[in-house]
C-alpha cells in the first residue's frame, strides 16, 4: 500500500499561538488527553486626554498573573461546574479529571486610552471521549467531538494568594482587583455586559467539522517535525489533522467578535470596545478519521489505516474513502442509541 501526502501545512495552522483557542491530540485507544483551551479578550477604554480619569490611568502599567492546579482552593468546584455544563449543554460523555490554569491579564494606560488584555490557558485532563461501539464489527473506534465547543456562565472563582477570590471567567475581575471603584461604576452601566461576558466561551469551536480543514499524514513524521505537538499514541503512526481558522471559499471567513458600549467613569465619558479573535483550533487524531454528523452531534470514526489511495479528504473524498462508510454507519448506530439514553 502506497499512501502519500501532497501538501502539509501544520506550521501555518499554529503560527499565531496567541490566537489559537483549542488544540488537542486524541488517541482512541488511550481514551485520555490534555487539550489546551485558550481564552483571549481585548478591551479598550477611550477617554478625554484632558480629564481627571486620564491623569489617573495614563501611566498605568500593571498585570495580574497566576497559575492554578489541583491543589488550588476552588479548582475542584471549577472542574465540577465545567463538567456539568459540558454534559448538560453538549451532551458529551467526557470527564475532566484534573486541570491547570495559567491566567495573564494586563493593563496598559496612555493619555487617551486604557488597553486591557486577557489570556487564560485552561489545560484539562479528560477521559471518556472514545465511545462504546461494536468496534469489532466496524473495524474502528468512535470518538466524541462535541465537548470541544463548551461554554460556561459560571464565575469560575479560584483563590489566589495575597489577592483572594478571582473569577477567571469574567473580565471585570481584573478591575475589581486593581481598580475596584472603576469596576463598580462599569458594572452599573451598559458596559457591564461587556465586562461580564464570559471568557470561557468556545462555542465557535463547535463550527461544523465540514468547515475544518482536513489533512492526513500517513506516517506522523511530518506532524512531528512541524512542531505541532504530535506524538505516536495508542500504537498508531498515522494521524488525521483537522484545523479551524483558515479562511477560504470552502471553509468560509472566520471573523473576530466585536462589541461597543459607553459608560461614565468619575464624571468622564468613556467609549469601550471589546474584541475576541476569530475561532481557531486544531485536533489531531491518531489514525484515519472520518467525521459523521447526527443532528447537532459529531463523531469521528477512526481506523488504524486509511483506505488505499487516500491523499487528502479536503475538498472531496476519494472513492476509496467511501468504502469505510458502511462500517462507520454500523458504529454510529450504537452512538445514536447511547446519546438517546442520556
Amino acid at each position: 500500500m502506497v499512501i502519500f501526502l501532497i501538501t502539509f501545512t501544520v506550521s501555518s495552522f499554529i503560527s499565531n499561538s496567541y490566537a489559537v483557542q483549542m488544540t488537542a491530540v486524541l488517541s482512541p485507544q488511550q481514551n485520555q488527553a490534555e487539550p489546551v483551551f485558550t481564552a483571549n479578550r481585548f478591551i479598550t477604554l477611550e477617554y478625554d486626554p484632558t480629564s481627571e480619569l486620564a491623569k489617573k490611568l495614563a501611566t498605568v502599567n500593571d498585570n495580574l498573573r497566576f497559575q492554578a492546579n489541583a491543589s488550588t482552593p476552588g479548582m475542584a468546584e471549577l472542574i465540577s461546574g465545567i463538567n456539568k455544563d459540558i454534559f448538560t449543554e453538549q451532551q458529551s460523555p467526557i470527564l475532566i479529571e484534573n486541570a491547570t490554569i495559567d491566567y495573564t491579564a494586563t493593563l496598559r494606560g496612555s493619555s487617551d486610552r486604557l488597553i486591557m488584555s486577557y489570556k487564560v490557558v485552561f489545560t484539562p485532563s479528560i477521559s471518556g471521549f472514545t465511545l462504546p461501539s461494536n468496534s469489532s464489527e466496524s473495524g474502528g473506534a468512535l470518538v466524541d467531538l462535541d465537548w470541544r465547543g463548551f461554554f460556561t456562565n459560571r464565575s469560575l472563582e479560584i483563590q489566589v494568594p495575597d489577592i483572594g477570590n478571582v473569577s477567571i471567567n469574567y473580565p471585570i475581575s481584573l478591575l475589581q482587583v486593581k481598580f475596584p471603584e472603576i469596576a463598580q461604576q462599569l458594572n452599573s452601566s451598559e458596559a457591564g455586559d461587556i465586562f461580564n461576558t464570559p471568557l470561557f466561551n468556545f462555542e465557535k469551536i463547535s463550527t461544523p467539522m465540514e468547515r475544518w480543514h482536513f489533512l492526513f499524514d500517513p506516517t506522523g513524521s511530518q506532524a512531528s517535525t512541524a512542531g505541532s505537538g504530535y506524538e505516536e499514541l495508542g500504537g498508531a503512526r498515522v494521524v488525521s489533522i483537522f484545523s479551524l481558522g483558515e479562511s477560504s471559499f470552502r471553509e468560509g471567513v472566520m471573523e473576530a467578535e466585536e462589541s461597543d458600549a459607553a459608560a461614565v467613569i468619575d464624571g468622564t465619558n468613556v467609549d469601550i470596545h471589546s474584541s475576541h479573535p476569530p475561532p481557531s483550533g486544531q485536533i489531531q487524531i491518531a489514525g484515519f478519521a472520518t467525521v459523521s454528523r447526527n443532528g447537532n452531534s459529531e463523531i469521528a470514526f477512526v481506523t488504524e489505516n486509511a483506505p488505499e489511495g487516500t491523499i487528502t479528504a479536503t475538498g472531496g473524498f476519494p472513492l476509496q474513502v467511501l468504502l469505510i462508510l458502511a462500517g462507520m454507519m454500523a458504529a454510529v448506530s450504537v452512538f445514536v442509541l447511547w446519546k438517546a439514553r442520556k
